[in-house]
This record gives C-alpha cells, structure tokens and sequence, in this order.
C-alpha cells in the first residue's frame, strides 16, 4: 500500500516538504476502489479531493442533446483517462466550493487512491498557512489551466458553429 511518499510524485503537491507532506498523509486517508465504481458523479455535491495512485479512471460528462420535440436525450461522452502512475489529482474545486461536480469520474481498474476532505484541508491550511499557500496556488495553477483549455475550447465551437451556419 502506498505511503505518504508516494504524495511526492503528484504534480499537484509538488513544492511540499517532507514534513508538509506527512501532515496532509495524516489529515487524509488511503483508499481502495473497485473496478466500476463510480468515485465522483457530476451534479452532486462534494467535499473531497483524490490523488490516483495506482489503477485507471474515466472522467466523463454528459451530453444533453435537443431531439426537436422529443424528450431530452442524455449521452456519456468520455473526456479523459487518467492512469495512477501519473499521480493525478480530480475533485480539488470541492475542496474550495460547495459545488456540483464538474465530471463523473469511474474506477475502470481496481485503484490505490489518497482522499482529503475539506474539513481537514481547512485545517491543513489554519495550521500551516505556508503549506497552505502552496497548495492554493497549486491548486489555482490546474484551475486556470482548465480554464485556458475550456476558452480555447469554446472558441473552437463558435468558430466551427460560424462557418457551418454561413455555408
């Protein structure tokens, strides 16, 4: 199983000390999923951040889709597959928001994964604000990233939805 090392190799909590990181080991706890389980499901709301140690995840959304009159057709549309040895992070705007999850995220292997809630990350953050400041600013480093990539994203539509609607 792994341990609070393992934390070193996540993008998201790199610039903590040795020490900072034993603290958030301890303020969370080790989890085992299992194949087809659904970790996080977009609309509910959560208060939990996951750090994927070993396994594969599918982070998904659905479509809606207008059928003319007919009744609202729901459709999952895969975004991304995120595998453990990256050391991804999913679920970290809850830790700063009660809102909606963005995405459904589900187990497609057996997965090692590290959760923190938001009660203690917020004492994470009361208790060493220098810890806290580096996960906030990363943490705002991956939001911003999104961000870019959605603007760039919706740009792409209009762009596509204009020229279909001029030919």
């Amino acid at each position: 199983m792994p341990g609070y090392e393992t934390l070193k190799t996540a993008s998201l909590l790199k610039g903590l000390t040795d020490s900072q990181l034993k603290k958030l080991w301890d303020a969370g706890e080790s989890k085992t999923i299992k194949a087809g389980d659904t970790i996080i499901r977009e609309g509910e709301v959560g208060d939990t951040m996951y750090v994927l140690f070993e396994g594969t995840v599918e982070v998904s959304q659905v479509l809606v889709l207008r059928l003319g009159n007919a009744s609202i057709a729901e459709k999952d549309k895969t975004l991304i597959r995120l595998e453990g040895t990256a050391r991804p992070c999913f679920g970290e705007m809850s830790l700063l928001e009660d809102a909606e999850r963005s995405a459904t995220i589900t187990a497609l292997t057996d997965c090692q994964v590290f959760v923190i809630d938001r009660r203690s990350f917020d004492r994470l953050v009361a208790e060493d604000p220098v810890m806290g400041t580096i996960l906030l600013r990363s943490i705002a480093v991956v939001l911003s990233g999104r961000l870019r990539k959605a603007n760039k994203d919706v740009l792409k539509l209009t762009t596509a939805l204009s020229l279909a609607l001029t030919d």
